[in-house]
């Protein structure tokens, strides 16, 4: 065993010491200059996971990180501009802007906005996964994980965009190594269904630069934001603090948006009222499609 892993660290310096070489400028290189190299090297291997991996990454760590030129320090950039809005009137979800202002916002990037590719499931399960598990107090009252894809010329429709959002989550439930908890229905087409992960309830919603009319659910890539259940817990306390909420946020969607505010935002538990469809507004004031899937579990 001892001469197997002595072989192993010679072959791993050997290797590290082309890369080295291939890099140029190998005359006259010292034994200090080479094993600073090997550091460097060894440092930036392990730092080279890319921003497809399942760290989840705060706004300092994005802003600090993440060159202005890569895809995904543009798609975030973007996602500020559209959260941050003041044009006409402040964006409309009021604390999705205090989230991100006060940094409670998590961000993982997908590289590609396809829901049949498993990396990009696992990736997404992983992340989430562990950001429902971080303790409420390191993440704050309005908080989201923020899940940004790559700004393309993309000629989707918004009904297309509906298909892509929810082969999501059910590519999500598929994962899931949590049973779903049982006092939640699994028929979508029900009033007390909710998008669930990890053994809890999430919500969930959906930009895509299909939206026009509606802007409060355009953005120009692809993003889809998880919120836990504490969120609402704190935002509708009491009685007067959600009717007070929901009245500012219905303000402001009348005023920034081109159209009227949708018929399928109403209050959890009403007998007309669907949660998934309040997930991806349309961009008309059309009926929405139902969820395409009866169960997240078919």
């Amino acid at each position: 065993m001892a001469t197997i892993a002595l072989a192993l660290v010679c072959a791993l310096f050997y290797i590290i010491f082309v890369l080295i070489s291939r890099n140029g400028n190998q005359k006259g290189l010292s034994h200090e200059g080479f094993f600073q190299r090997v550091t460097h090297l060894l440092q930036s291997i392990g730092q080279q996971t890319g921003p497809q991996g399942s760290k989840i990454l705060k706004r300092k760590e994005v802003e600090e990180t993440l060159s202005p030129t890569t895809w995904q320090r543009q798609s975030y950039d973007a996602f500020q501009a559209a959260v941050c809005s003041t044009d006409p009137v402040a964006f409309p979800c009021v604390y999705a802007t205090k989230g991100f202002k006060a940094k409670e916002h998590r961000y993982i990037f997908l590289d590609s906005e396809d829901m049949n590719n498993k990396k990009n499931i696992a990736t997404l399960a992983a992340a989430l996964r562990e950001y429902l598990t971080t303790p409420q107090s390191e993440l704050g009252p309005n908080t989201s994980l923020v899940v940004l894809f790559p700004i393309i010329n993309s000629q989707l429709s918004p009904q297309e965009y509906h298909q892509k959002y929810w082969d999501c989550l059910r590519a999500l439930r598929r994962v899931d190594t949590k049973p779903w908890p049982s006092h939640i229905p699994t028929d979508t087409d029900t009033p007390l269904w909710k998008f669930c992960f990890n053994g809890e309830p999430v919500f969930s919603a959906a930009m895509t630069p299909s939206h026009e009319k509606r802007r409060s659910r355009y953005a120009p890539c692809f993003c889809i934001v998880f919120q836990p259940n504490f969120v609402f817990d704190i935002l509708f306390a009491t009685d007067l603090k959600k009717k007070a909420a929901i009245s500012k946020v219905r303000g402001l969607l009348a005023d920034y948006d081109e159209v009227p505010i949708s018929p399928e935002l109403k209050n959890y538990g009403d007998a007309t009222g669907r949660e998934s469809k309040q997930y991806f507004i349309m961009d008309e004031n059309q009926s929405s499609p139902p969820c395409p899937y009866t169960s997240l579990d078919v």
